[in-house]
């Protein structure tokens, strides 16, 4: 299969100084700030083994500002090191400090910048040549020879450290994105039914605006939802009050377009039919005995009729997980709905962190199809949508 982009295939970066954007966006303990899963970080082994004769400086990001899994990326730089690299850890983005440890990085050695998300400007989404004018990148890409971006996570953001040094810099795709893209392709390319998706989680916004997408396209038959996107949905249908919205960032905004999907697709849009609450422990019961203790999970009818769906499908995408799972009595209708997409005997792909760390911890990965490093991009791709990212490359690869 032919891609319209630059890989490492195409250019020398032996000796470069290569910079190398990753998606190391772990999951994170809340209460302790420890990372609790490192699998991001090792699906870029493959790329920074192949950049070992090259001299490496890596730019992530790490949660968002205001969310409990805001944290550095010194964890990070030293799961690196237990993973055999030469990896060393600098709390500067590209001030005098950074620069300095730039310029000292020989080949065979990786200095792991801050989280970029700590600079403001990588927060504003823009077309390429405007986010290439941010500080990140005026001040860095004079240092480099060539950029590597292998953050398919993040690769429907148009962010200066994703697309902005694409226009300053020869720049091609690491080797995670090369597969993702290659097999998403391939996955996405059937004609088989039913097509099921799975989706949940806590980015409702995002979520409802894709899940629109994805149903204009036709393709979806069922539409199976969980997490705070599932409670979105009950309150549109007036299955649940709206006292349940209080976590739901963005619920007035998305609220509306959630009721406007439910007349259109309600026959393809399937909703929990119970919860389950936290009353000292887990109890699972129908709406009308939650008695407005927060919807923590679907409940067993729920998990029941989904995994059901599920094992029939000829395609099951699923993005996000069904309610709170990192407390594990919550975690049952995840673990129910992945463990239902392992015996489905069609295509399975499995986006998003959470999902695909839960998946590997339940030993599932080599019954699923494809366990995909992005969340919001694996979606977008779905939706047909080019990702911001190979846009950005496709430009790059022009002017090489």
């Amino acid at each position: 299969m032919s891609i319209s982009f630059k890989t490492l295939d195409d250019v020398d970066y032996i000796g470069k100084r290569v910079l190398l954007r990753v998606d190391l966006n772990c999951s994170v303990d809340p209460e302790t700030k420890k990372i609790t899963d490192f699998s991001r970080i090792e699906a870029v082994r493959e790329t920074l083994d192949e950049l070992s004769k090259s001299k490496v400086v890596l730019m992530a990001h790490q949660g968002s500002p205001g969310s409990d899994d805001f944290i550095s990326l010194e964890q990070h730089t030293e799961f690196l090191k237990k993973l055999g690299f030469n990896a060393a850890f600098v709390d500067d983005i590209f001030g005098q400090k950074a620069k300095k440890a730039i310029n000292r990085v020989k080949v065979g050695e990786i200095l792991v910048l801050q989280n970029v998300r700590y600079f403001d400007g990588e927060l504003k989404k823009a077309p390429p040549s405007e986010v290439a004018k941010e500080q990140i990148v005026q001040e860095l890409y004079p240092l480099f020879d060539l950029f590597v971006n292998d953050a398919f996570g993040a690769s429907h953001r148009s962010q200066a450290s994703i697309v902005g040094f694409t226009t300053v810099l020869p720049s091609v795709a690491g080797r995670l994105v090369e597969k993702e893209i290659r097999t998403l392709t391939a996955a996405t390319s059937t004609d088989k039914h039913p097509w099921t998706l799975v989706l949940g989680g806590s980015k409702v916004e995002d979520k409802v605006s894709t899940l629109s997408k994805l149903l204009a396209t036709g393709r979806v038959d069922n539409a199976l939802l969980g997490g705070l996107i599932g409670t979105l949905f009950l309150i549109a249908a007036s299955k649940v009050p709206e006292t349940y919205s209080k976590p739901i960032k963005g619920f007035d905004a998305a609220v509306g377009t959630a009721r406007e999907l439910l007349a259109k697709h309600g026959d393809r849009l399937i909703l929990p039919q119970d919860a389950a609450i936290d009353a000292g422990k887990r109890v699972d019961c129908d709406f009308a005995e939650m008695k407005g203790n927060p919807f923590l999970d679907i409940g067993t009818k729920s998990a029941e009729k989904y995994a059901s769906i599920i094992r029939k499908s000829a395609v099951v995408f699923a993005n996000g997980p069904m309610g709170y799972f990192e407390k594990e009595i919550f975690a049952k209708g995840t673990m129910k709905v992945l463990k239902a997409i392992a015996d489905c005997k069609g295509i399975t792909v499995v986006g998003g962190g959470h999902m695909g760390a839960m998946a590997k911890k339940m030993h599932l990965d080599d019954k699923i199809t494809h366990i995909s490093t992005g969340g919001g991009a694996t979606i977008n791709f779905l939706t047909g949508k080019k990702l911001e990212l190979i846009s950005a490359l496709e430009e790059s690869a022009k002017r090489m």
